[in-house]
């Protein structure tokens, strides 16, 4: 049985390739219920996973309970002083709202461009934002994140799918080249 290759692998797999198990530090700024966390921390040295929603960190420490690389951190991610955490080397942003939970709690393009601004100086390797334009706010933020995107000239890998307003993932290259 052939094993079907979808966007998230695609993306998990282009990730891996900048990870070292032995000393990469990432932050799951949008954790949600955990997936990108899991695969976080089965490939680094250690993750940060942060969430708004208390309901997305008690789903994150679920899914994470055999990992001891983890600190989850309650808070919205456009307020953190990312100069605390020591260096970075990449950071994953997942938008939108936590599937399965309150659809009313977004992120928006302020707060994600607030915390991506704050963000790009101190990380080291890459970015990767997944965005959902279908939901409200959601094709503003994605438009917002392009711009953001295309202002740092970096090289971009994006994975999309051919149905109008489906999730669209950019995984930016920050390492000098």
């Amino acid at each position: 049985m052939t094993q079907r290759i979808t966007n998230l692998t695609k993306t998990h797999q282009w990730i891996e390739k900048r990870l070292d198990p032995t000393k990469s530090v990432v932050i799951d700024m949008t954790c949600g219920n955990g997936h990108d966390t899991l695969f976080l921390a089965q490939h680094c040295y250690h993750v940060y996973a942060i969430d708004i929603q208390a309901q997305a960190i008690e789903n994150t420490k679920k899914r994470t309970r055999d990992f001891k690389n983890i600190t989850t951190i309650l808070k919205d991610h456009s307020t953190l002083d990312f100069h605390e955490f020591g260096p970075i080397d990449g950071a994953i942003y997942n938008l939108g709202y936590l599937p399965g939970g309150d659809k009313s709690i977004i992120t928006t393009k302020e707060t994600t461009l607030q915390s991506l601004h704050a963000l790009v100086s101190v990380v080291t390797s890459f970015l990767v934002i997944t965005c959902y334009p279908r939901h409200d706010g959601g094709s503003e933020e994605t438009h917002a994140v392009q711009n953001f995107i295309h202002s740092l000239n970096k090289p971009i890998t994006q994975f999309t799918y051919d149905k109008p307003l489906s999730p669209i993932t950019y995984c930016i290259d920050l390492r000098n080249t």
